[in-house]
């Protein structure tokens, strides 16, 4: 059963749509006007924070009380469980994924939005303001970049020229082998999206965090690709609800090779 009818379909879309663009455009006015600050292994600036307060406004003004992962506040609203039910609607965000190259002034970076629905994804957008792009999508239709539609990902094996997206740096216990040429834009959600649009074979996602990769990860099954566990398992975003780390590497790539992937990647956890 359709959780949403169709004019709510159509409306989550553009809501989608235009917080993501709204959020980049006040990202994109920061550029070059703020610093790094230390978080832990990574960095955080005060554009990340302003971003993902812009987000929670108007995800709060118009769904009050939702449940809401963000990447700089954590989780807040009305599941305070941390585990949303399997009819809970429930929002992921990061303000800025891609904060390195945001700061380094490359333009490899976007704002992630997701709605939820317990485990699974209903609508997300992801919008990259200095590269001009849009990529969106819901659970009727297919996956739009600028409001067109993306073909369907092919699913062909890959060959000695073909792009393979890995993680940026050296990941403990990682090990991929592959024929071809290996990229990384230190962006999941770039990633994924380029996954989806053709431009790579596929993509080896380090453990990370929901607000990373679920609305990227929708957009690139709509197109006809598929991300699972380096195990073989589904992902499960209910289960990453409280903010936690993927407990294993996610690999994306067309459908019908996700598990040609998978049998490259090694994991050995310490």
């Amino acid at each position: 059963m359709m959780s949403w009818p169709m004019a709510g379909i159509m409306t989550l879309l553009s809501f989608l749509e235009d917080v993501s663009r709204e959020a980049g455009e006040l990202a994109l006015s920061q550029v070059g006007r703020v610093s790094a600050e230390p978080k832990g292994a990574s960095i955080v600036s005060e554009a990340d924070r302003s971003v993902e307060r812009l987000l929670l406004s108007r995800i709060r003004a118009r769904f009050p009380g939702d449940y809401v992962l963000a990447e700089e506040s954590g989780a807040s609203g009305a599941s305070s469980s941390g585990h949303p039910g399997e009819a809970t609607r429930w929002w992921a965000i990061d303000p800025i994924d891609g904060t390195g190259p945001y700061l380094s002034g490359l333009p490899f970076w976007g704002v992630s939005v997701a709605c939820m629905r317990g485990a699974r994804v209903e609508g997300g957008a992801v919008y990259l303001p200095a590269l001009g792009e849009m990529y969106s999508a819901v659970a009727e239709g297919p996956p739009l970049r600028n409001g067109e539609p993306i073909p369907s990902v092919r699913q062909t094996p890959p060959d000695d020229h073909g792009f393979l997206f890995v993680p940026c740096a050296d990941v403990a216990g990682l090990q991929i082998r592959f024929p071809g040429k290996r990229l990384t834009l230190a962006a999941a959600s770039l990633h994924l999206l380029y996954t989806a649009k053709g431009s790579s074979f596929g993509v080896v996602v380090e453990p990370t965090c929901a607000y990373d990769i679920a609305a990227a990860a929708f957009i690139l099954e709509k197109a006809g690709g598929a991300i699972r566990y380096s195990s073989g398992e589904e992902v499960d975003f209910a289960d990453l609800a409280d903010g936690r780390r993927t407990s294993e590497p996610v690999i994306g790539a067309p459908s019908e090779q996700v598990d040609w992937l998978r049998a490259q990647v090694n994991w050995e956890q310490n």
